[in-house]
Parts: C-alpha cells; structure tokens; sequence
C-alpha cells in the first residue's frame, strides 16, 4: 500500500536525529492518505493535518525521552482521537492504555511514563 510504501522510507531513530516521531508522521502520512492532501493541497487539510501532528509531538515532548516507540505510538494514536473527532465527527473508543513491554526496555521511563503500570500520576 501506499501508505507501508511512504512509511519505510522513514529510517529508524528519526525522533532523536530529525526531531519527528516515526508514529506521528506516520499518522500525518495516514491522514494525507485519506484526505487525498499533498504538498500543494489548499484545502484546509493541509494545515489541519500539521495542526494534528504539533499537537501529537507537543504531547511526545511533554513527556520527554529517551525514545519508546511504543510510548510514543500510544501517545500519537491517543492524540488522534479528540483530533479525528474535532475534524470528522467521528468518536473513537478511548481505552486505558497499560504498557506491557516496559520490561524489555532498557530505557524505560518507568513511573515516570503514563503507560507504565506504576505511573505515579494515573488517576
């Protein structure tokens, strides 16, 4: 699919060495495919799609690193749903996300991160 196709040209660690989430251009690269938006789209696609992928690494950053990709998958999929209904009036189910790879993370946030099972902040 187009969207694998566009999705592997992306090298790995692009968080750390572009300052872009692999997720969350991934999810930007999803919505472009959807809406049919490109590069010289005037339609309000274009910045609606760049409105959504700030807010993602603004949620990304908040949180701070080092680098999970499966915290930062979670975090952009999270941030796509108030997006997603904002935009097209669709509500996608919210479920409590509890990370269970933390353990083969040597980098892990632990309670500091809000998948974690210890987070310290779940309310």
């Amino acid at each position: 699919s187009r969207l694998r196709q566009e999705g592997l040209q992306m090298p790995g660690a692009i968080c750390g060495h572009w300052g872009v989430c692999g997720a969350v251009a991934s999810l930007g690269a999803a919505l472009a495919l959807l809406e049919g938006t490109g590069p010289l789209s005037a339609d309000s696609s274009w910045g609606s799609h760049m409105t959504y992928t700030a807010r993602a690494l603004a949620n990304l950053a908040a949180i701070g690193g080092p680098r999970c990709c499966k915290r930062d998958a979670y975090t952009a999929l999270k941030t796509a749903i108030p997006y997603v209904k904002e935009r097209f009036g669709i509500t996608l189910p919210e479920e409590k996300t509890v990370c269970g790879f933390y353990p083969k993370n040597e980098q892990c946030l632990g309670e500091r991160c809000p998948y974690n099972p210890g987070y310290k902040n779940r309310g």
